[in-house]
């Protein structure tokens, strides 16, 4: 490698000393990125990329959409729908052996096609689940370890807002991102449903069976709960997948779509407005972020240090699952230090031009580096989705990092099959923009 890439390399530890002496993230990639650029482009360069890089990136179009997005999970979050999800569920599964626990899995799913946000739909079964699994006598951590990772479907289920800016960073279409993170979130679900049926075998006093019996008026009545939930989804999805408008109209609509249901349900004035504050907060915190983190991105393209290393596994005759395997670590690792929007901007302007020279599929590896980011939220120390369920349930994080375990491997085997079977992630944004096409 020359000069320049072993700048990059030095620049990228500084920055993660910052971070451990506690500076904010974004200041941290701010002074990573004007050192290195001072070093490698001059000032003149480094000036002009200041000076140009924030106005370029807050101006863009294409971001448009996350705080659209944002603003449509912060709706749908406390709007009522999660519960609506939750209760149709639960009455039809819910007299299984971990029926409860399954329901707020396959509740999860339902409402990430609203939501799109993992750590929001975390706290929201927090506080609908956790109380309903304890009445019935579920184990306390089983249960808290279920909603934390239950919570990451919505990371996949479009809208999301992971697979959003995840594209938006890797430069690939945001609308084949969105339709690919369709089958890997019923995959999950559905592999998480299996972990709880398994360890309600091996486990009883875990996982009871609950006596309660609902008839089959009241199973399809509560189906009519679902009618809200339907008709974000439709509106949201449906107009992208058939290219009524395009995914940064897509949270404009369904925002629209959250109020309509808001003002339905008579949901109160004091909720929206509060909904909206919450929506400018995150996107204060988010905004910053991005801008520091593609002005860090084109110091990394300055310096070259992604063909330098690619060149490094070429000459290594390094395998492409070699080079994935070593990716993963490296996620699981420094996923132990940083929440999913730092380790997306950092890691992804390098990592992902990497995957692609080594013959990864594009869309396949943005659900992958999705699901690596999500992954990162349930792991210790710094599991940002275990502490909000452990905060909410007034517990110790440790407790719901025990009770993660089993849905951890769960989202293990869906990392394995993704890397692969790609087709897993690709073959239904290939079938719905084929037959746009055809």
């Amino acid at each position: 490698m020359d000069l320049n890439s072993w700048i990059a390399i030095w620049t990228f530890l500084g920055m993660f000393v910052l971070l451990v002496l506690g500076m904010p993230i974004f200041i941290c990639m701010l002074t990573g990125a004007f050192v290195g650029c001072m070093l490698i482009g001059g000032p003149v360069f480094t000036l002009h990329t200041f000076a140009s890089a924030p106005y370029s990136v807050a101006s863009t179009y294409t971001f448009a959409v996350v705080p659209l997005f944002i603003l449509m999970s912060v709706l749908a979050a406390n709007c009522g729908l999660a519960q609506a999800a939750f209760t149709a569920a639960s009455r039809w599964i819910g007299k299984l052996r971990g029926g409860l626990l399954m329901a707020t899995i396959g509740s999860a799913a339902i409402f990430g096609a609203t939501c799109g946000a993992s750590i929001a739909a975390a706290a929201v079964f927090s506080k609908i689940a956790l109380p309903e699994l304890l009445k019935y006598n579920y184990n306390k951590r089983t249960s808290m370890g279920c909603i934390s990772t239950a919570g990451s479907l919505a990371s996949l289920i479009p809208p999301s807002v992971g697979i959003i800016i995840i594209s938006i960073l890797a430069d690939t279409s945001i609308g084949r991102g969105l339709v690919a993170g369709i089958m890997p979130g019923i995959v999950l679900a559905l592999l998480l449903m299996l972990a709880v049926g398994v360890r309600g075998i091996f486990k009883p006093q875990e996982i009871p069976k609950v006596d309660v019996t609902y008839s089959w008026k009241e199973k399809i009545s509560s189906l009519k709960v679902l009618g809200p939930v339907l008709f974000v989804v439709i509106i949201v999805i449906g107009g992208m997948f058939f290219g009524v408008y395009p995914p940064t109209v897509g949270g404009a609509i369904g925002s629209v779509g959250v109020l309509f249901v808001a003002a339905i349900s008579r949901v109160g004035w004091k909720v929206i407005r509060e909904s909206f504050m919450e929506t400018v907060l995150l996107n204060s915190q988010i905004f910053p972020l991005i801008i520091s983190g593609f002005i860090f991105s084109r110091f990394i393209s300055l310096s070259g240090l992604p063909n330098d290393l690619m060149e490094l596994i070429t000459a290594a005759h390094m395998s492409k699952y070699l080079l994935m395997l070593m990716v993963i670590i490296f996620y699981l690792f420094i996923g132990c230090v940083l929440e999913f929007m730092s380790m997306a901007i950092i890691t992804v302007p390098l990592i992902y031009p990497l995957l692609m020279a080594a013959g990864f599929d594009p869309i396949a590896t943005v659900i992958i580096l999705v699901l690596l980011s999500e992954i990162a939220l349930i792991t210790p120390p710094i599991g940002m989705s275990c502490y909000i369920v452990a905060t909410i349930a007034k517990v110790s994080p440790e407790e719901v990092f025990k009770g993660v375990l089993p849905y951890f491997a769960m989202d293990m085997a869906l990392l394995c099959l993704l890397v692969f079977f790609p087709k897993i992630a690709t073959w239904l944004p290939n079938l719905f923009y084929g037959l746009a096409l055809s």
